[in-house]
């Protein structure tokens, strides 16, 4: 299988925020938390559009915690692409990205009931680090995994 190739999304640039937002509000449409085109643009986290034969499948990024810690953030497999092994190859992908600045550690949090996703980290060597019920707001529940890189 070919790789993902990571495409930073420019968060200075209006309307690459918005794209951002829009698929983070279609993908994320359950979280008590949906971002905002203002929050996007402040920073913090860096966003990737991934892509796959040169088609985007879908988005992916990371937060630095530490300077050698990062969190992964909103790894998304675009609807029609989902079932293919694409969700794994972007989960990669960030992950080789975090090893290639320098990263240590990866943690990563996903929804309790997001199941393809907690299978695909634990393949890919992580571990269960922790369970946040009501984490975001009641009745939203959160795995945290982690994974020493090497």
């Amino acid at each position: 299988m070919d790789s993902i190739e990571l495409k930073p999304y420019n968060l200075e640039n209006e309307s690459e925020a918005k794209e951002l937002v829009d698929i983070c509000l279609e993908y994320y449409y359950r979280s008590p938390w949906p971002p905002t085109k203002e929050k996007i643009m402040k920073g913090g986290v860096v966003y990737f559009r991934a892509f796959y034969q040169d088609k985007q499948i879908g988005i992916s990024g990371y937060s630095i915690k530490t300077p050698t810690l990062a969190e992964t953030i909103k790894t998304t497999v675009f609807n029609e692409f989902r079932g293919g092994g694409m969700g794994s190859l972007i989960s990669q992908a960030i992950e080789d990205e975090c090893k290639r600045i320098g990263i240590k550690k990866v943690i990563s949090t996903v929804y309790y009931f997001n199941h393809v996703m907690v299978q695909i980290k634990l393949k890919q060597g992580y571990t269960i680090e922790g369970y946040h019920p009501d984490h975001e707001a009641p009745g939203f529940h959160e795995y945290s995994l982690g994974k020493v890189l090497k």
